[in-house]
């Protein structure tokens, strides 16, 4: 009962985490927001103790947004940038799946999950970005990927530093016990 109570509340302020750094971004033009919703989402994504979990919680936050105003510039509804939103409930759990089963050192496996998952980012919201808008696939681009791909990297970058600092303590089990194998490696 304790481990479903932890994982409860885990869950709830992950949610309430992603909530409350998704609302805030910087304008960069009409449809360019800088935000950390993605930074938050890797973070989910190695704090979730199942990638069931991911779904849970960017599935919620894709639903509250289209009540409350907790989408990047304090938007709220189905905007252009939706179609980021729905990829972040696609991306989380394989991002999830694939930082648990590669076998390479943590901070290896991290960078190549949230690498492919950005990847599957980009391609969701650039596809409802031209249904949506009606532009064509080198317009939605270059408006839609081609400024973001420094600040997702350096995002990239930022969760995994985050997460290697977080004590074991509070990184769910799945994380603990590659910790101590990647440390058993790097000893031999």
């Amino acid at each position: 009962m304790n481990s479903i109570v932890h994982r409860i509340t885990r869950n709830a302020i992950l949610l309430a985490l992603l909530c409350i750094v998704g609302m805030f971004s910087i304008p960069l033009g009409n449809y360019l927001k800088v935000s950390l919703q993605l930074w938050m989402v890797f973070l989910i994504c190695f704090l979730a103790e199942g990638f069931l979990d991911c779904i849970f919680i960017t599935g919620a936050y894709l639903l509250i947004g289209l009540f409350l105003p907790v989408y990047a510039g304090f938007a709220v509804g189905v905007t252009p940038t939706f179609g980021f939103v729905i990829s972040f409930v696609v991306a989380s759990p394989l991002i999830h799946l694939l930082n648990r089963v590669i076998r390479l050192p943590r901070i290896s496996s991290m960078a190549i999950a949230s690498s492919i998952g950005t990847i599957i980012v980009y391609a969701i919201g650039t596809a409802f970005m031209c249904w949506y808008l009606n532009w064509d696939l080198g317009t939605a681009l270059v408006v839609g990927c081609l400024p973001y791909l420094p600040f997702d990297a350096m995002k990239i970058v930022l969760a995994i530093m985050v997460i290697t600092a977080l004590p074991l303590s509070i990184q769910p089990q799945w994380a603990r016990k590659k910790v101590v194998i990647s440390r058993r490696s790097a000893q031999r």
